[in-house]
């Protein structure tokens, strides 16, 4: 089967260059790396973003070269190479590769429907003809060198602790392999970290704390309280993020996606077949019962006014993806989670210690709830495209691509003018402005967005950087409390 497109229009990522030049300039030596640029016309990748895409021809070329300089010119270094590039991608997908060990079918599958076409920039560049528990029959229709193929088809193997026999019949690569007996087992903690999105607790757990100090201040703490407001917002947090997952599947959101990121895509475990979808579901509704065991006790312990806030909360992650509502189909998802893990939280954690209103907790609320809400409306960048065919149309996917990074400042800019203003007209208290040594770390956030707003990869740094921000603000926030409250004992 020829390639779908021509050597001359075929691509790979600059990424590539960078792991060749990272390796073997030093064992070619800095003239010799020069000769080898001037031989094969080599893009100019050192001022390359990684996720930008070079001509395929003078990569090849370059592999080539260093096979014939460093090898004995048989391919063998090829290999090598290639096993390189699949480590590369192996360190940035630790969590994946631990829940796949002892799964090179599943790990080939990602490989052919993910990972090959991102990096050569096509969706055509490998198709899977037969799959199997014990081997693989597929096609690799691109300009890369044979030798680098293979290499390929085996790291992905190796990865998880198989060794792989690659031979080409025709157009078709069949692979086989054998499970190494040292190989671990899957990793079913990576698993629930990925289903779960456990790194990602720090929306609701920020919260919490930030309501609960308010109430410390005020001269209201109960320690089993705040354990269970946090266990009870932990909860219906995990089971917001899964069945956000099973409901993104059903949409087929997540399956016209192309390039999922750390930050954005879904879990992936639908999509890549660790869980099936009725899994899915079944454990979001789990973890919302947890949740709901947590509330109820509370409503005993507290009164019928803690129920609002549970079930205002539960709502908005639940019609966040839900059909028929689906908020964030419509535009308004961002501003539901604002809500609900910023106002809702702070006000219900603050209320279960103090039992009453307090306009200080409302307004501190108010930058965690943008924050988070600009966390979501990040994530939304590297997905503007899939979503937007798949008819998600998030506010990201609405806005003109410039106005979209603006309303992006607009929503960290509010959250500081927020704190600012609470403690000029002596709402929140002085040291809650603490807070506002986070604004350098949003600052370069913001600036990675307007360089990198179309480059998927190339932006996860500005979206860590939103959820650190979040997170220490947040904290910088519960801290000021902390040391507020101490005032009561001066």
């Amino acid at each position: 089967m020829p390639a779908s497109k021509s050597v001359e229009e075929q691509t790979v990522k600059a990424s590539s260059w960078h792991m060749l030049f990272g390796i073997y300039r030093v064992r070619l030596g800095a003239d010799g790396w020069e000769e080898l640029e001037r031989a094969v016309g080599a893009p100019p990748f050192i001022e390359m973003d990684p996720d930008e895409n070079c001509p395929i021809a003078p990569f090849n070329e370059a592999v080539s070269l260093i096979d014939g300089r460093l090898g004995t010119g048989d391919g063998a270094l090829i290999e090598e190479i290639s096993a390189a590039s699949v480590d590369g991608w192996a360190s940035m997908s630790g969590n994946l590769v631990q829940q796949l060990q002892g799964r090179p079918d599943k790990m080939i599958e990602i490989f052919c429907t993910e990972v090959h076409p991102y990096f050569l920039n096509d969706p055509t560049a490998s198709k899977i003809v037969e799959s199997a528990p014990d081997h693989f029959v597929l096609r690799l229709d691109n300009g890369l060198l044979e030798d680098f193929k293979v290499g390929l088809l085996r790291g992905f193997c190796d990865i998880v602790g198989a060794d792989a026999e690659v031979t080409r019949r025709g157009d078709e690569y069949h692979v086989t392999w054998r499970v190494r007996a040292e190989s671990p087992k899957p990793s079913r903690w990576a698993l629930f970290v990925n289903a779960t999105r456990l790194p990602f607790l720090t929306a609701s757990v920020v919260p919490v704390f930030v309501g609960t100090a308010v109430a410390w201040k005020d001269g209201f703490l109960t320690a089993p309280l705040f354990l269970l407001a946090f266990f009870g917002a932990a909860f219906f947090h995990i089971g917001a993020n899964v069945i956000n997952d099973y409901f993104d599947h059903t949409s087929g959101v997540d399956e016209a996606n192309l390039s999922p990121t750390p930050f954005s895509g879904g879990s992936r475990l639908i999509q890549r077949g660790l869980l099936e979808p009725k899994s899915v579901r079944n454990l979001a509704l789990l973890f919302y019962a947890l949740g709901a065991l947590m509330g109820f006790v509370l409503v005993a312990l507290r009164g019928w006014q803690v129920l609002v806030f549970g079930i205002v909360g539960f709502a908005l992650g639940w019609i966040y993806t839900s059909p028929p509502i689906r908020l964030v189909h419509r535009g308004v998802g961002e501003f539901a989670i604002g809500l609900a893990f910023g106002p809702v939280i702070v006000m219900g954690s603050y209320w279960v210690q103090a039992m009453r209103w307090s306009n200080e907790a409302m307004l501190a609320s108010v930058p965690v709830g943008l924050l988070i809400a600009a966390v979501l409306y990040i994530n939304e960048f590297p997905d503007r495209r899939w979503d937007d065919g798949a008819g998600k149309r998030t506010l990201v996917a609405r806005l003109p691509i410039q106005a979209a990074v603006i309303g992006y400042g607009m929503l960290v800019g509010m959250a500081y003018l927020t704190i600012v203003a609470g403690v000029v007209f002596r709402v929140l208290s002085i040291p809650a402005l603490l807070a506002l040594f986070t604004m350098p770390a949003a600052w370069k956030a913001y600036n990675l967005l307007r360089r990198y707003h179309s480059l998927p990869y190339r932006l996860i740094p500005a979206n860590a950087g939103t959820i650190f921000t979040h997170l220490t603000t947040g904290m910088l926030l519960f801290f000021g409390y902390v040391i507020a409250g101490f005032g009561r004992f001066l």
